[in-house]
């Protein structure tokens, strides 16, 4: 989201100063080299394709949020695809929407829109993950039907 705010004005759009930014914002990833070989020219909606919705780039947010449910279910032993408690549930709807999504979609709604969303269903999961693994509160459990309820 730097980005945005680096960028002195729309006129730079498109610019050798525009690629200098998406440069860095590459670079400061570890991303460069690998967005160069993918994809050879530097274009705004391809880079946040890359950062967002890669499979195989390890800091894409979609490739973290997979690893993250795997995780997840090694923690539990439930199958990927089923789900035994709220984190699980949120973990597989976010990652369902992200292998769903596609850039264009995302850029038409707003860039800074999709990342605000993204936050809290993030913040979410977190707390999904507090309540299921970590608080002393009452346990849940999500049944068939999607509901979060409290085992006692």
């Amino acid at each position: 989201m730097k980005y945005f705010i680096l960028l002195p004005s729309l006129h730079d759009v498109g610019t050798p100063y525009d690629d200098i930014q998406w440069s860095a914002v590459l670079k400061s990833v570890s991303g460069f080299e690998m967005y160069r070989k993918r994809w050879g020219r530097l274009q705004p909606e391809r880079v946040v394709e890359f950062l967002l919705l890669d499979n195989e780039f390890p800091r894409a947010v979609r490739h973290c949020i997979g690893l993250a449910n795997q995780s997840l279910h090694a923690i539990t032993g439930k199958p990927t695809g089923e789900f035994s408690c709220a984190s699980e549930k949120r973990m597989g709807l976010l990652r369902s929407e992200l292998n769903y999504a596609q850039v264009d979609d995302i850029l038409a709604s707003g860039l800074h829109e999709f990342f605000d969303a993204l936050q809290g269903k993030m913040n979410t999961i977190d707390e999904c993950i507090l309540s299921d693994f970590f608080a002393s509160k009452t346990p849940t459990r999500v049944d068939s039907y999607g509901q979060v309820n409290q085992l006692f």
